[in-house]
């Protein structure tokens, strides 16, 4: 496996009031969940001709919990929150990229 496919494979994900991954080349993520859900790519959440944000972050409560989460293949993870929204795919390598988040090496 090549360093940059390693650090796009989860090795864990974890929730305790914010989700984490480690990834396999040692990087641990941390990402606030209002963040994320509030960044969701669905197409209920962003127009899908447009690309522009539907979703006002006001309407979502600053509590909001994950339910549950599920593996979508090798690539992404799906999140189902407590506000019932369950759509989003959040692909591994966005959460690497594109989502806000805090990273720390665990070496």
């Amino acid at each position: 496996m090549t360093a940059d496919f390693k650090r796009t494979i989860p090795e864990d994900i974890y929730f305790d009031g914010k989700m984490h991954i480690v990834w396999k080349n040692g990087d641990h993520t941390i990402y606030d969940y209002w963040e994320l859900r509030t960044a969701c790519p669905c197409a209920e959440c962003i127009d899908e001709f447009t690309n522009e944000r539907i979703l006002d972050p006001n309407s979502v409560s600053k509590d909001i919990d994950v339910h549950a989460s599920a593996y979508i293949g090798n690539y992404g993870l799906e999140i189902q929150w407590s506000d019932g929204h369950a759509h989003g795919i959040f692909t591994f390598k966005d959460l690497r990229d594109v989502y806000p988040h805090e990273t720390r090496t665990l070496n």
